[in-house]
C-alpha cells in the first residue's frame, strides 16, 4: 500500500515538472530566447513587476499580477512593442489556481479615452472585463468603429483588446510559440498606427 502511495507521489511531482506552469515558463522562455538571438534589436528583459499602468488598464477582475515574466521588447515596422507573461493569482482569497497570460502591448497617444474589446471570448474564462469597464458614463471614443472593424479580421485570436492611459494592451492566452507573439505583435502594431 505503501509503495503505491510513494509512486502516485513520485508520478504527480513528474507530471507536475514535466508539463505543469513551471516547465510551460521554460518553454516560452527558451522560445523567446531562440527568437531574440534571430532579430537583432530584440531584447530580452529580466523577470519583474509588471508595469502598474498596464495592470490599472488591462487586468481582469478578481486577479492580480504577480510576476511578469519571459519579458521581450522588440520593433514592428518602427513601433516599440512589448511582450511578456504575466502570473496571475486570484485576488481576495480565492482558492483558484494561478494563470499565465501573455500580454503585447504599445505606448501610443489614446487621450482621455478607454476602450475594452474581447475577440472570440468563448475560449478563455479570463477574457472579462477589467474593474473601470463597469464605469458608467463614459462615451464611446470615436476611433472604436476603426478599431472594431480591424479586430474583426482577427477573430480567430482569443484575447481582450484594452486601449487608453497611453497604451495598448492586448491580453491572450500564453504561447510559447514566437509566431504567436509575432501575431499579437503585429495586431498591437496595427491597432496603435490606427490611434496614431
Amino acid at each position: 500500500m505503501l509503495a503505491v502511495l510513494v509512486a502516485g507521489v513520485a508520478a504527480g511531482l513528474l507530471l507536475t515538472w514535466r508539463w505543469g506552469p513551471a516547465a510551460a515558463q521554460r518553454r516560452v522562455a527558451a522560445a523567446r530566447a531562440d527568437w531574440v538571438r534571430a532579430h537583432p534589436g530584440a531584447v530580452l528583459d529580466p523577470d519583474g513587476p509588471a508595469s502598474p499602468q498596464d495592470v490599472a488598464l488591462a487586468l481582469p477582475r478578481g486577479w492580480r499580477v504577480e510576476e511578469a515574466r519571459g519579458r521581450l521588447r522588440l520593433v514592428v515596422h518602427d513601433v516599440p512593442v512589448r511582450a511578456e507573461t504575466w502570473v496571475l493569482r486570484a485576488a481576495g482569497g480565492s482558492r483558484r489556481a494561478p494563470r499565465r497570460r501573455e500580454v503585447v502591448a504599445a505606448d501610443v497617444p489614446t487621450g482621455t479615452a478607454r476602450a475594452w474589446v474581447p475577440l472570440h471570448t468563448s475560449a478563455d474564462s479570463m477574457l472579462v472585463a477589467p474593474a473601470w469597464a463597469r464605469e458608467v458614463g463614459e462615451r464611446e471614443p470615436d476611433w472604436l468603429p476603426a478599431v472594431r472593424a480591424q479586430l474583426q479580421e482577427h477573430e480567430d485570436l482569443p484575447a481582450a483588446l484594452t486601449i487608453g492611459d497611453g497604451r495598448v494592451v492586448l491580453l491572450a492566452l500564453d504561447d510559447p510559440r514566437p509566431a504567436t507573439t509575432d501575431a499579437r505583435a503585429a495586431l498591437v502594431r496595427d491597432i496603435s498606427l490606427l490611434l496614431g
